[in-house]
């Protein structure tokens, strides 16, 4: 009853959220900017997020060779492919990197720890974002933000660097862990979920070059979609310097994994128009933009829930 509640929840405010999203947007001009789009810079970028898609596959498909069995990439790809669907397709709140998690787990005979190496893979994802963000702040954030947003963005990104060295120090970890978060440890579950795969962090930290090429893997395929968002937003007439979006697309990726809509939709929408609206880009090719993005990924589903429906259907607990 719990997650059916929770699932109606996420559906109502995704309708809200979309709503206030396209209420003022006349769809004539959004058709025409679809229409007068560079065609050729749209296939460009639909190439590049396959490339990502491989990096990605790559990088938990490498995370994942700290277990004796052997997963095949075409393995991996599959249930990465299933994840994306359920992530962007499925109001559920299971969510694409559990069933990701369950099945690559179910695949070397280890559930529980698969569904960690899964969460681990996500912060790793997180963390290359964040990384990004910071760079592109230290590099010239002064002339790519507006207003009070460089020192908020700046702050944030510093808090993350402090997180990245705690990982490293079980000592400070610890001792952070203890003192903020021990108390609320029953009543936040994601809590207890970070707890696990840090404890599972550790016990493979000796396979630490599997975590380096696994990093690498992942600062390759932000790399991939930052890039690739520049050529839809220049696909549509949106100039904007290459910088800009290694501001913006982090900040995105945080939003999108709030859980408080199906898949991130009409809050990753209306954080596309707002973000683009600082460098001065009208709502509808900040929209257009956002809608290329979502469609694309869309496409990249598609193979995942074919995988699933017809051929990896099974029954998957919360």
């Amino acid at each position: 009853m719990g997650k059916k509640l929770f699932n109606i929840i996420r559906i109502v405010l995704t309708l809200l959220f979309l709503y206030f999203v396209f209420r003022k947007i006349e769809f004539s001009l959004l058709k025409d900017a679809f229409i007068s789009s560079d065609k050729i810079m749209l296939i460009w970028a639909f190439i590049l997020f396959m490339v990502n898609t491989v990096l990605m596959t790559l990088r938990i498909s490498t995370l994942f060779k700290v277990f004796p069995q052997k997963l095949s990439f075409l393995k991996v790809l599959r249930y990465y492919l299933i994840g994306i669907f359920f992530n962007q397709a499925l109001p559920t709140a299971v969510g694409g990197d559990a069933v990701k998690g369950y099945k690559l787990g179910k695949a070397v005979n280890d559930v529980p720890s698969g569904l960690l190496i899964t969460f681990i893979d996500r912060l790793l994802g997180l963390l290359t974002m964040l990384a990004y963000l910071f760079v592109a702040i230290l590099i010239g954030g002064a002339s790519y933000l507006k207003g009070n947003s460089l020192y908020l963005l700046s702050g944030f990104a510093a808090i993350c660097i402090v997180l990245t060295i705690m990982i490293f120090s079980t000592r400070l970890s610890g001792m952070v862990y203890r003192i903020f978060f021990k108390p609320f440890e029953d009543k936040v579950k994601f809590l207890h979920r970070i707890k696990e795969s840090y404890r599972f962090f550790l016990k493979t930290r000796d396979q630490k070059k599997l975590y380096y090429i696994a990093l690498v893997y992942s600062f390759a395929a932000q790399l991939i979609l930052i890039v690739a968002v520049s050529l839809l937003a220049a696909g549509l007439g949106i100039t904007l310097t290459l910088e800009v979006y290694f501001i913006v697309m982090p900040i995105i990726f945080v939003i999108s994994m709030i859980p408080i809509s199906v898949g991130g939709f009409g809050v990753r929408e209306q954080a596309f128009v707002s973000l683009l609206a600082l460098y001065g880009i009208g709502r509808i090719p900040a929209l257009a933009l956002a809608l290329l993005y979502v469609g694309l990924y869309i496409l990249m589903c598609i193979p995942g829930g074919v995988l699933y429906l017809f051929g990896e259907k099974e029954k998957i607990d919360g």
